[in-house]
């Protein structure tokens, strides 16, 4: 697989030696912040403590409305329905907002679409069907914003509206009643980030006359379980959230919530903001995924132990079922690129599927990503309708370029990593080539798979005491992420496959330690560095507690040998790619690309002499011929010696096979030979 980009940092230990002692930070804490672009002791407080002060919950735009119009139908016994969503977020915000207005007396019940076939958002039909069954007020949480034609369909009908949500705010504001967004153009409030349900909580604790601490007493750990769910930045009042959000969850006062974390595996003492995002919220979110978000909100609501038993188990037989279609998704790209390898070569790589569900194909999309390191849209084909999901990387924006197709696209949306979308099959290749070809005009040399490093460790700084003062960083999520640092010049001592084979464990001589590495998904051919190999090793260092004690636990990433040459391998492999696609290359470098007969059987003789075919292609480059040839001519190279019968290159380009042969082959005859001739 294509190796990744690594940006280091740039560091001034001056800077953050002055910012540890002004701001009372752990040195170690104080390195990242200045290398996160903390350069003065405002920015330090602004990231770390700015807004953990929660703002006036009526400095939200449309707030005092919102509270009469809610206050109103509680006092006169309106049936009110919360209209949710089927995500983590839209879960949290509806039982929140649920138990409160339970609580106040009011009659109240939810609805959240199905995913499968009803789609994000609302809809005239769920519209319709609120309306026959007497609802006289429609709140919606972590929706509604765009919800223009299905909210005047609600006033028609005798309905009044009452909108909440985060997502960007459009040109207009929906007819509601009110309309409670921090994006709205005329909201004053100062903080934009909230999730859903950081604004369903404002609305509760504007109804409590801003009594923040008391609804937080009551609802942290939705909010913070909602927070964290939803991906936003976990910095200023979210921050502040989801911290004290967490105390209340380790309380373990919401039944369905406790007995989720015990099905989870997840102590209270071991709780945070990752064992949420990849323990809790994935097993909330299997339920829209897979089946119905009833059940995450039923579970959330519950106060019997039986039914909290039923249902966590349900969620995690789901989130199993989920884990399960990745493999099938994963399987049947598999399929397409052994069927297409020349795919691979795409700018944009595009791949679908007849039963591929469009709930799981976005977190595939991630993983395809970091897998290929190229943006990617997936799909699944229904009924002659591709429903799409894609992830990209900095610097080329899904958005735009589904913008520059949407002659072929039914409907679009998202963001520049993210984005959704649905098209006809009939149209998909006049879609994959006009995405293309935008492809090429603006990203000729598309940006990398980039990992940006917060610090390069020495063998003296990884302590436990060293990675314990990090917590005052904490909670880590989206835009705090959790450290990266490289552990530079490690010397693989030994390749111990665990999980029958799925992962590997890694032990390392660091300086004067002996250190052990866990790396996943990755078994010992990928890894294709041989034992004795000198690394620099990218990796996440946290602190794991075990029967009294801790332990570091070291999470590799990715490693690059020593002094590797990034540049020089994407330009490269850039170049490459080029020309496999037959486009026109620059003039300058074409004299690199000059490949000869000696170079080929080079190439050839190495292989054979080190057993390469045992090894991921591109490490086994790294390891043993980076000295000998660029990366592109060796990947020319891989092709002539294919062409001419003496080796086999997978379809996914990351391994090869030596072919047993009886005759001499010549190599200047091969059509790559020749092509290069020719330039």
């Amino acid at each position: 697989m294509p190796i990744k980009t690594w940006m280091l940092p740039k560091e001034d230990r001056k800077l953050s030696a002055i910012l540890a002692k002004t701001c009372g930070l752990p040195p170690l804490a104080a390195e990242i912040l200045v290398n996160r672009g903390c350069r003065s002791e405002r920015q330090v407080q602004q990231y770390l403590y700015s807004s953990m002060e929660l703002e006036d919950p009526f400095a939200l735009a449309d707030m005092e409305e919102a509270v009469s119009l809610l206050q109103e139908a509680v006092d006169a016994g309106e049936k009110i329905t919360i209209y949710g969503d089927y995500d983590c977020d839209g879960v949290t915000s509806t039982a929140m907002l649920l138990m409160y207005l339970s609580a106040l007396g009011a009659e109240v019940d939810y609805y959240i679409p199905s995913r499968i076939r009803e789609g994000y958002g609302m809809n005239a039909d769920a519209v319709r069907f609120l309306a026959q069954k007497g609802t006289q007020l429609i709140v919606t949480v972590d929706n509604g914003i765009s919800a223009h034609e299905e909210i005047r369909l609600a006033k028609q009908l005798g309905m009044r509206v009452l909108v909440t949500d985060h997502h960007q705010v459009g040109e207009e504001l929906p007819p509601a009643d009110a309309v409670v967004n921090p994006h709205r153009k005329d909201c004053p409030s100062t903080f934009k980030d909230l999730a859903g349900v950081g604004v369903a909580f404002k609305l509760i604790a504007a109804m409590e006359g801003s009594d923040y601490d008391g609804v937080m007493e009551q609802f942290g750990d939705l909010v913070a379980l909602g927070t964290v769910g939803d991906l936003v930045p976990l910095l200023g009042e979210n921050r502040s959230l989801v911290l004290a959000g967490m105390e209340i969850l380790r309380l373990g006062q919401n039944l369905g919530l406790a007995t989720l974390m015990e099905q989870a595996g997840i102590s209270p003492e071991k709780l945070n903001a990752q064992s949420i995002a990849f323990g809790l919220a994935p097993r909330i979110n299997a339920a829209g995924r897979m089946d119905d978000a009833s059940l995450a909100a039923n579970l959330l609501l519950t106060d019997s132990s039986e039914e909290a038993v039923l249902l966590a188990q349900k969620l995690e037989s789901l989130n199993q079922k989920r884990k399960e279609e990745e493999e099938h998704i994963f399987e049947g790209i598999d399929a397409q690129i052994a069927a297409h390898p020349e795919a691979l070569l795409d700018r944009v790589l595009t791949f679908y599927g007849e039963g591929w569900p469009h709930g799981v194909i976005g977190i595939v999309s991630s993983r395809v990503l970091e897998q290929y390191g190229k943006p990617n849209l997936l799909m699944e084909l229904e009924d002659g309708v591709l429903i799409g999901s894609g992830r990209s990387v900095p610097g080329f924006s899904l958005f735009q370029a589904l913008s520059a197709c949407q002659e072929t696209l039914m409907r679009y949306g998202g963001h520049t990593q993210a984005a959704g979308f649905t098209l006809k099959e009939e149209d998909f290749p006049t879609f994959k080539s006009s995405l293309e070809q935008y492809a090429a005009q603006t990203a000729r040399v598309m940006p990398t798979f980039t990992y940006t490093v917060d610090k390069v460790l020495s063998p003296e700084e990884l302590t436990l005491e060293q990675i314990r003062s990090l917590q005052c960083l904490e909670p880590f999520g989206a835009e705090n992420q959790q450290p990266l640092f490289v552990l530079p010049q490690a010397k693989l001592l030994d390749i111990i496959p665990v999980s029958e084979g799925k992962h590997l464990r890694l032990k390392f001589q660091f300086g004067s330690l002996t250190m052990t590495a866990m790396c996943f998904r990755t078994t010992a051919e990928q890894l294709g560095y041989p034992v004795g190999s000198v690394l620099d090793v990218l990796a996440q260092v946290t602190i794991n507690p075990y029967q009294g004690r801790e332990y570091l636990s070291v999470q590799v990433k990715d490693l690059h040998p020593v002094s590797f040459d990034q540049k020089a391998y994407h330009n490269a492999w850039t170049v490459y790619e080029m020309f496999r696609r037959g486009e026109q290359l620059p003039a300058s470098v074409r004299p690199r690309m000059t490949l000869t007969r000696e170079e080929v059987a080079q190439v050839y003789r190495m292989l054979r002499q080190t057993n390469g075919a045992s090894s991921d292609i591109d490490r086994y480059y790294l390891s043993y011929l980076a000295s000998y040839v660029n990366y592109c001519k060796f990947r020319l190279a891989l092709d002539v010696l294919m062409e001419a019968g003496l080796l086999a290159v997978s379809p996914r380009m990351d391994r090869l096979t030596l072919c047993s042969v009886q005759h001499k082959a010549d190599l200047t005859q091969t059509p790559t030979m020749k092509r290069l001739a020719a330039l």
